[in-house]
């Protein structure tokens, strides 16, 4: 099971860093319509009060559930990519498999 560290003071670079390197895929993070910058904090676009923490993810963690847990803690809008950032993952597919798309 990977832990993925989100925190307020997280930047979009760090998170997007953690699920490469944990299940080779990638997460894309928004701000509105557009792709976030980042260097951009998680305190910058979050339209929530949660400080955040720690998101325990294993290998066959939904991407449905990824991105719903950033949207209810964080009121922010991600999607889950393959590796090379070319294919959106399926809903019901797990990170791993996001991973191999």
């Amino acid at each position: 099971m990977a832990t993925i560290r989100v925190t307020k003071a997280s930047s979009v670079k760090s998170i997007k860093r953690q699920f490469s390197e944990e299940f080779n895929c990638n997460i894309r993070i928004y701000k509105g319509n557009k792709f976030a910058d980042e260097k951009t904090k998680i305190s910058e676009l979050s339209k929530t009060d949660s400080a955040g923490g720690e998101l325990d993810l294993g290998a066959r963690s939904r991407v449905a559930n990824v991105e719903r847990y950033f949207m209810e803690e964080f009121g922010i809008k991600v999607q889950i990519s393959n590796a090379d950032d070319t294919k959106l993952a399926d809903n019901s597919m797990t990170l791993t498999q996001a991973g191999k798309l």
